[in-house]
């Protein structure tokens, strides 16, 4: 019987050797994690380039002075389109005139011996035309007022005496643009002769209730519409389009943000908290790579791309596209010095991804307390309970 008793134990200890040893077979290419490995990641990148989604980069000083800098942002060259550096201001329907007409002589047509000029109040109506005593109806909306004028005059010309004639708005109905969203003064404001700016819109409507970094204005003109963000149009000065009548400029808080991913301190999304922000502030915000688990060579960021500007800095471009963009990763390791500098110097852009991979000695620690220890564990139960 004690023999009986020695032989099981035996047999369990061998079968759970067996069972580790066929474990550690198979279990090790399914452990679960957050991730690709870097084993994975550079297995991926041997592969040609047509039979991947995505470019692989390398980060270096070379990579870091062609894509390191935020990308320049143009708004639709439709916005841009002006007259004479500014948009033709023209009269529409309901615009309230004064016209004043002089003449040399005492006993002309608006003119007496006490005053030799006459003012004439009218109303656009809505055919667009006005009425002028002695020259009758004349079509203004569409036109400027210099042209308005002179035609008032032509009309008059072999009826009054020399007329001089003046014509200034005094209510602007027709040119307005409409200003929403989060600014502190939402509303409709009329576009003055001399023009407005978007920024100068903005400003009218008090100004964005966010942030600068944070806030993002959409245009919309006609069948048209882009979007820019407030401190892309500091940084441009093609960004400050001049407004045009009709159009409709929406303010939004959309603040930017990256997200982390892997062997971090902090897994989650991070917002952007200043203008521009840098991989190494990036990294330094999700809490740094955390000890025990990261891979110093592994660190990868992961964003869309603009295939031209890849073309440009000698980069491989990918057959397939998402929208029009390349998937793109760059790999920095930070078991080489100057990763410090080429991370300090490549700039984060909105809805980045930072992934860190796990080092291979965390995967094997995490490979014997998932699978090696629990076995350990029912041996040691299962030789207490025989004896």
């Amino acid at each position: 019987m004690i023999c009986s008793k020695m032989v099981y134990k035996h047999s369990l200890k061998a079968l759970g050797a067996g069972a580790v040893f066929a474990v550690l077979l198979c279990s090790c290419s399914t452990l679960p994690g957050s991730g690709p490995s870097k084993r994975q990641m550079a297995k991926d990148q041997d592969e040609p380039a047509d039979e991947r989604e995505y470019s692989v980069v390398k980060m270096d000083v070379e990579v870091v002075q062609h894509l390191g800098d935020l990308r320049p942002v143009l708004l639709n060259e439709t916005f841009s389109t002006t007259i004479n550096g500014k948009p033709e201001s023209v009269l529409g329907i309901g615009d309230q005139l004064v016209i004043n007409i002089w003449e040399t002589s005492g006993d002309g047509l608006f003119s007496t011996f006490e005053k030799k000029q006459s003012r004439i109040d009218s109303i656009i109506d809505e055919s667009g035309s006005i009425f002028i005593p002695y020259v009758g109806k004349v079509d203004v909306a569409g036109k400027s007022i210099e042209t308005v004028r002179a035609a008032i005059e032509d009309g008059l010309k072999g009826k009054a005496v020399e007329p001089q004639v003046q014509v200034a708005l005094k209510t602007n109905v027709s040119n307005n643009l409409v200003v929403v969203g989060d600014v502190n003064q939402p509303g409709r404001y009329p576009l003055p002769i001399g023009g407005v700016r978007l920024l100068d819109a903005i400003a009218r409507a008090g100004g964005s209730r966010a942030p600068i970094y944070e806030a993002e204005a959409k245009i919309v003109r006609g069948e048209t519409s882009d979007t820019i963000r407030l401190d892309e149009i500091l940084g441009r000065k093609n960004n400050n389009v001049w407004m045009m009548p009709g159009d409709t400029v929406q303010l939004m808080h959309k603040p930017r943000s990256f997200t982390a991913f892997g062997a971090v301190t902090t897994k989650s999304r991070h917002l952007f908290k200043t203008e521009t922000l840098t991989m190494a502030e990036a990294l330094a915000q999700s809490g740094g790579l955390s000890d025990g688990l990261a891979d110093a060579g592994g660190v990868f960021l992961f964003r869309f791309e603009d295939p031209e500007v890849l073309s440009e800095a000698g980069v491989e471009v990918p057959d397939t596209l998402f929208y029009g963009r390349a998937a793109t990763i760059y790999r920095l390791d930070f078991n080489e010095p100057e990763a410090f500098f080429l991370a300090r110097s490549f700039a984060m852009q909105d809805k980045d991804i930072i992934y860190v991979a796990n080092a291979f000695a965390a995967e094997y620690y995490k490979f014997i307390r998932i699978y090696v220890q629990p076995l350990l564990d029912i041996s040691r139960t299962s030789t207490v309970f025989i004896n």
